[in-house]
């Protein structure tokens, strides 16, 4: 988690801050993002002191914060040229200055917010990945997707092709069914949950290989960075096992209630 957005989860941090005006980089970067959010500034002095602050406001408070983040990463000297990159490619391929700051945003949130890794920790390295991976999304559409998938249909014989498809396909539309983004833990949890409701259960650890496998391929186009690539791959194994070990803990206390039930 970028230290600004560790800072200013503690909100006496950012009533401080408020109240007494910034003293340094950080604290005027959220600021200037408290600031230019309507009342969020009345709202967040409103609540100092408070045992219990609303989600709402905590929710605002973290889009603030990763704002300001973003504001400094856009400073850093290496992070910096990555977002400018990564908005001007979303720009040259017919999108937004905002649309880009958008995906920005979203990166610096996911790389707080979006993994086990401990949030106490910047990896800057894992962000600049993933900023350089928004310079060849922001040049994907349906013509690449489908040509993508289609190859990678094809590595593999006429059998095994139905739940390659199956797998690309779930994981495209979990991932990117609002546009193309980076690829989350969540999209590959959403994935396997769907691919489990879809395949045979006897084939649901073939599927999350398979789903490395696509994992690998969207990396081989660079549009997965290799510390991302790495945190997913432990994501889809692990799905793949889940359901196979929760059936077998439901057995044995279905075992369990069918002893009692006899000794009764």
């Amino acid at each position: 988690m970028h230290p600004l957005m560790r800072r200013f989860l503690d909100l006496s941090k950012v009533t401080d801050a408020l109240e007494q005006g910034p003293g340094d980089d950080d604290a005027r970067a959220l600021v200037a993002a408290i600031e230019a959010d309507g009342k969020l500034k009345q709202q967040a002095l409103a609540s100092k002191g408070k045992q219990i602050v609303p989600n709402d406001l905590q929710q605002r408070l973290i889009i603030a914060s990763t704002k300001a983040a973003t504001q400094r990463v856009s400073a850093d000297p290496t992070l910096g040229p990555k977002v400018r990159a990564a908005i001007d490619a979303v720009v040259a391929a017919g999108g937004a200055e905002d649309e880009g700051l958008s995906l920005v945003y979203q990166s610096v949130l996911d790389e707080g917010f979006g993994w086990l890794e401990d949030p106490e920790d910047f990896d800057a390295t894992f962000l600049g990945e993933t900023l350089d991976a928004l310079v060849p999304l922001a040049t994907v559409d349906t013509d690449a997707v489908e040509a993508w998938v289609d190859a990678f249909v094809k590595q593999v014989d006429g059998p095994q092709r139905p739940l390659r498809l199956a797998v690309a396909e779930s994981l495209l539309e979990a991932a990117w069914s609002d546009g193309p983004q980076p690829v989350a833990a969540e999209h590959v949890d959403d994935a396997m949950d769907s691919l489990a409701r879809s395949v045979a259960s006897n084939e649901l650890e073939q599927a999350g290989a398979v789903l490395v496998e696509f994992l690998r391929f969207l990396h081989e186009k660079k549009l997965i960075g290799a510390t991302r690539l790495a945190r997913l791959t432990e994501i889809a194994k692990a799905a793949a096992l889940a359901p196979e070990q929760g059936d077998g803990e439901e057995e044995e206390g279905d075992d369990e209630d069918g002893a009692g039930d006899e000794e009764e």
